[in-house]
């Protein structure tokens, strides 16, 4: 969990002016890639499962407070998974809980408040389970499974991300950790670090000016005369950076160029 700066809504002030107020909120550290990689794995299962081609969005990791935490909790099935590093929570919303029921049985979506039955909730948690080893990328080795109530969720749950599925069937399926990674933070980078980059360079030589009128009568064969002098050695260059004077030649059967040092030497 890291402190991002964040600005709130604009206010009046002096002059026409409008100010934002900054402050700083909290923002979570988990990877979005571990959470894409969940997204997919639950529109893989949940197409499998309900037999449906499904698309999915995802609702990116944040940090919900504790109000929050109460709303995405409330009345919802939810199944806790022991991690490692971490444990993880698949949170399934009443409504959301209906309508997946609803395709599971091939029905018409229920009304609201409608109470599931015995064998409808255990098709639930089944779903439910189901996308447990999902967890897998988010908090490593999973240990046991187990159904969670409401209240110890609410205190538990620190991150948060949502799976939404797209199109005419809105299912949306929350996950939560109960602990956000630890932030990585890493040191300058060093030269061995970058000795597997291949850049990309070219020797640039015989550089001169022409006019316009001698450029537009260049034909096949003709012999051009630059405007200007031309330099006996070469550049050498990294895109659009000199890195120096070269010399021009051949070694060993194979086109070579020797880099002049700017002190003086040669390598």
């Amino acid at each position: 969990m890291i402190a991002a700066l964040a600005f709130g809504p604009a206010s009046p002030a002096a002059g026409g002016r409008s100010v934002r107020a900054a402050r700083f909120v909290s923002r979570s550290t988990l990877p979005l890639s571990a959470a894409c990689l969940v997204a997919n794995g639950v529109r893989e299962q949940l197409s499998r499962l309900l037999a449906a081609e499904l698309d999915v969005e995802l609702l990116e990791p944040a940090i919900p407070g504790p109000a929050e935490r109460r709303l995405l909790v409330a009345d919802a099935t939810i199944v806790r998974v022991r991690g490692r590093k971490t444990d993880a929570f698949v949170i399934v919303r009443p409504a959301d809980a209906r309508r997946l029921v609803a395709v599971a049985f091939g029905e018409s979506e229920r009304s609201d408040g409608e109470t599931l039955s015995a064998i409808e909730r255990a098709t639930l948690e089944r779903i439910a389970s189901s996308l447990v080893p999902l967890c897998n990328a988010l908090c490593g080795t999973l240990g046991p499974v187990t159904r969670e109530t409401n209240d110890r969720a609410a205190c538990d749950v620190t991150t948060y991300f949502e799976v939404r599925t797209t199109g005419p069937l809105r299912i949306a399926i929350g996950f939560a950790l109960s602990r956000d990674p630890a932030e990585e933070v890493c040191g300058p980078l060093e030269l061995r670090d970058l000795a597997d980059v291949e850049l990309g360079l070219r020797v640039e030589f015989a550089a001169g000016s022409l006019g316009v009128p001698a450029f537009s009568r260049i034909a096949p064969g003709a012999t051009i005369r630059f405007d200007t002098r031309l330099g006996e050695s070469g550049i050498l260059r990294c895109g659009d950076v000199a890195l120096g004077g070269v010399t021009c030649g051949v070694t060993n059967g194979r086109n070579a160029a020797s880099f002049d040092v700017p002190s003086g030497g040669a390598s």
